[in-house]
């Protein structure tokens, strides 16, 4: 038997879905280009009945396109939050920089926490020597705002004082009571942002203080949750803070 017989009685070799998958991928206008195959095409739909693979395409880019469009939608409101966010901590700077006093610095950050922020509790704890700051003695923020860093009443916050960035998260009761006093009971959870100084050790600490913010909201301040806002609002806070203390700790 000659060769030509022998390469005439061999079986076509078959050829594997994944080979035919990257042909179609190289080559895209091949339908185009043989509509007599598109034609006597019928891909099986998932509910009854049969679909075209031009019907399929037009659904699978549909669906892309709708997946796009909501990543759209929420990347234009993340912007728009971003952009409120933005005009109302401008607003906080502006109302801070205006303060005459440190007074003052205090009401400004507690009406707009409250007002622009929505924060259903805001508490300030300075950890510096009320003598060194332009406070009246007699001002009601003497009995409040200021405590000495080595208080015992500051030690379930040691660890949270460990931390160069703001903290997210539900606290124990100790803490909402010595923080909140009488709101303790509503608050859900809290944002604590560290004020100026460098990261404190297990024993020594040289921030100025530090401010709590409180929600009603258990999902309002979380572990996850991105902590730039805050980091910059503690930015802000320390150096107004810092313009009334007439013996200035170091910087940061």
């Amino acid at each position: 038997m000659s060769s030509n017989q022998n390469s005439q009685t061999q079986e076509p070799q078959m050829i594997d879905a994944d080979t035919i998958a990257e042909y179609l991928h190289q080559n895209p206008e091949f339908f185009e280009q043989n509509p007599d195959i598109l034609a006597e095409l019928n891909i099986s739909h998932q509910v009854s009945g049969a679909i075209s693979l031009i019907e399929r395409q037009i659904n699978a880019l549909r669906d892309k396109n709708s997946k796009l469009k909501n990543q759209l939608e929420n990347l234009v409101i993340i912007a728009r939050d971003n952009d409120k966010l933005n005009e109302r901590m401008h607003r906080l700077t502006l109302s801070l920089m205006d303060a005459n006093s440190l007074n003052e610095v205090y009401i400004a950050l507690d009406d707009s926490l409250r007002g622009d922020f929505e924060a259903d509790a805001v508490t300030v704890k300075l950890f510096v020597d009320p003598a060194i700051t332009d406070i009246d003695p007699d001002n009601d923020l003497m009995q409040t705002i200021f405590v000495p860093m080595e208080d015992p009443r500051l030690d379930p916050f040691r660890n949270i004082l460990s931390h160069e960035k703001p903290v997210c998260g539900p606290l124990k009761e100790e803490q909402l009571n010595y923080l909140f006093g009488d709101s303790a009971d509503l608050i859900k959870s809290t944002a604590m942002i560290p004020l100026g100084g460098d990261q404190c050790s297990s024993a020594e600490c040289n921030y100025l203080g530090i401010l709590a913010i409180g929600s009603h909201d258990e999902q309002r301040f979380h572990a996850n949750m991105g902590t730039l806002f805050l980091s910059n609002l503690g930015d802000i806070l320390s150096r107004a803070i810092r313009t009334y203390l007439t013996d200035k700790p170091d910087s940061e």
